[in-house]
């Protein structure tokens, strides 16, 4: 019993899991930007260190990736989500780990008694950062 329920958690988070992007964004941000200049999403830039070029940050990105793919993945991911939004590119302030609660279950009998319980926690890297777009002129 215990051996297939840990084939059916090893199922479950082979389905279950993604890299996930959240944008939360400013209010002066708006899709329609005629400036854009970028041609293609691969020209979106992924920076470790604040900008050299004046920029406005219109807005905070929060990547999820619950699948731990690739640091190359997760900057394609990236760039296509940004580019699609008209961005110059992201400043990645901070990259962690932070503990999930992946799979709870737990059983009960008639009475309402909790019979057998299982938790499995997960370690989940987050990456946050800045979406900007250059400043006129640069």
């Amino acid at each position: 019993m215990l051996m297939k329920f840990k084939h059916f958690v090893l199922l479950l988070s082979l389905f279950s899991c993604s890299t996930t992007l959240e944008f939360i964004p400013e209010p002066e941000y708006t899709l329609h930007y005629s400036r854009y200049k970028k041609a293609s999403w691969e020209e979106v830039e992924i920076l470790q260190e604040r900008p050299e070029k004046s920029f406005q940050i219109l807005g905070e990105v929060v990547l999820r990736n619950q699948n731990e793919a690739s640091w190359d993945d997760v900057k394609s991911y990236l760039k296509k989500a940004m580019w699609e939004r008209k961005m110059d590119g992201v400043w990645i302030v901070s990259r962690k780990k932070h503990s999930v609660e992946a799979l709870s279950f737990q059983t009960m009998d008639a009475r309402g008694h909790t019979t057998h319980a299982y938790e499995y926690q997960d370690q989940v890297p987050i990456f946050r950062g800045y979406a900007f777009r250059y400043k006129q002129g640069n």
